[in-house]
């Protein structure tokens, strides 16, 4: 707050881009461990509906269309055995396929289904379905860097855990499975923030600076231009770095 960031209980509520929060870490209540979709909805919910299915070590290669109707996925090993065969499968949809393969895979998938810049699809081999411009494009670089600061000997960060060291281990397992608490109930990540600059900032910026900011963040009060974290230790290749806490 003194440096101009005011607190925030929330960081994450889509509107909210200056400010900072502690990192929201979800901790089963019942059991005190670190939660995640898998242990939350997926386990218990195939352990009591026959509605779910899971296949691991599997992609999707496209969506079957027919008739101008999504019917279908065919997927195929993640590490095929033999490549020769044809090792691929066909599951098909009741009501609806969904497409959840991140920035970079569900353009794929969509690309090898037929559907993308027609002109594009036909260079690569592949018959277009749905001339659909735009699937593919417009990435942006997501710009992400580390910058490590030393600690004191005294302050408690992951490094050796880590690093290996063998008694921090032990004593962050002890202490886990003895209390259910500790390191060990963290992800490292402490603290959060997001931030916008304020009006005499971008009056010290360069134009291409202004220009950038008027046109992606200025009309847009819900997008922060910047966020970082504070993580409690030297995430990277500890074999390249002296040792010691950051």
């Amino acid at each position: 707050e003194t440096q101009g960031i005011p607190y925030n209980d929330d960081l994450e509520d889509l509107k909210a881009s200056h400010g900072a929060e502690y990192w929201l870490k979800w901790i089963n209540r019942d059991l005190g461990r670190r939660s995640d979709s898998a242990h939350a909805y997926v386990h218990p919910t195939m352990r009591n509906k026959e509605s779910l299915f899971l296949i691991t070590s599997t992609k999707c290669d496209k969506v079957i269309i027919e008739n101008g109707v999504a019917t279908g996925v065919r997927v195929v090993p993640q590490k095929p055995v033999e490549t020769k065969k044809d090792c691929s499968k066909i599951y098909k949809a009741r009501k609806q396929i969904v497409i959840s393969c991140g920035t970079i895979s569900s353009p794929l998938v969509l690309q090898r289904s037929g559907i993308g810049a027609a002109h594009k699809l036909r260079q690569a081999g592949i018959k277009p379905i749905v001339d659909l411009p735009g699937v593919g494009e417009n990435f942006q670089d997501h710009y992400c860097f580390f910058t490590p600061y030393y600690c004191k000997p005294d302050v408690p960060t992951f490094d050796d855990f880590v690093r290996g060291d063998p008694i921090a281990q032990k004593t962050a397992f002890d202490q886990w499975y003895a209390n259910k608490d500790g390191p060990l109930t963290s992800n490292g990540i402490e603290a959060g923030v997001k931030i916008r600059p304020t009006a005499d900032e971008l009056a010290t910026a360069d134009d291409e600076f202004k220009q950038g900011y008027a046109d992606y963040f200025e009309n847009k009060p819900d997008k922060p231009l910047m966020h970082y974290s504070v993580i409690s230790g030297f995430f990277g290749d500890h074999t390249k770095i002296p040792n010691g806490k950051f």
